[in-house]
């Protein structure tokens, strides 16, 4: 029973101290973007070093997720019943609340190799079974089991159903998958992060418990950096 103590408070202390980490690491970030930034004169370059920025941290972010399931014990369940990297819906200045899923822009084809793929595979037998076929065969895209959020310009998909098929395919770099897309700039004027939380821009209350991922946060803020440079509002 003491021990038992022990461990519970030693796994929260590790907790409190992976979100102060992580508070710094997003700190850091965004702090390379601005300073890059600063230093360069053309949108072009500007654009260069976000977008190389973007894809690396994507690219971290995506495999970080995918191999969880090789470092934890077995039926861990993160992720699994998160329903988006995103707040369901934010408030703009007059205080009306939107939803995230209002503007949608379409299907669009999702390529499991270059895409960053957010895919949260959980149980072993079922993580097992996927490699052997997806290894042996090509990946095929179900319709009633594929569900996924396609979100741009912070160019996320992210996966809510068909979770160990689909982290096959991102391993073996195989197959595409459709998934709805929606438009993320309508957040961009009204909703911030810190890093660990989802904030309204007018008022600074916080939207949500917290960020599913630090990255995630850190991929929002370069995204809305870019989209501000390519439409000349910085």
């Amino acid at each position: 029973m003491i021990l038992e103590r022990f461990i519970k408070k030693a796994i929260k202390r590790k907790v409190f101290l992976d979100k102060i980490e992580h508070a710094y690491e997003f700190k850091y970030a965004l702090e390379f973007a601005h300073q890059a930034l600063k230093a360069e004169n053309t949108k072009e370059d500007k654009v260069l070093i976000l977008d190389f920025m973007l894809d690396v941290i994507r690219e971290d972010l995506k495999y970080d997720f995918l191999t969880d399931i090789f470092y934890r014990e077995e039926y861990f369940d993160r992720g699994v019943r998160v329903p988006t990297p995103f707040p369901y819906s934010y408030y703009d200045e007059s205080g009306r609340r939107i939803s995230i899923f209002e503007r949608k822009i379409g299907a669009k084809k999702v390529d499991l190799a270059k895409e960053c793929v957010l895919t949260f595979p959980w149980h072993r037998e079922r993580m097992r079974k996927s490699i052997k076929n997806i290894g042996s065969n090509e990946f095929i895209y179900d319709e009633y089991n594929h569900f996924t959020h396609y979100f741009s310009p912070v160019n996320i998909c992210f996966v809510y159903n068909g979770m160990h098929s689909t982290a096959a395919g991102v391993g073996f770099k195989k197959g595409f998958i459709e998934a709805p897309e929606y438009d993320m700039t309508g957040l961009f004027e009204h909703v911030h992060t810190d890093g660990l939380y989802w904030y309204n821009s007018h008022n600074n209350s916080k939207l949500e418990d917290g960020l599913l991922d630090f990255r995630i946060g850190i991929i929002y803020e370069l995204s809305k950096l870019k989209y501000q440079i390519e439409k000349g509002l910085k």
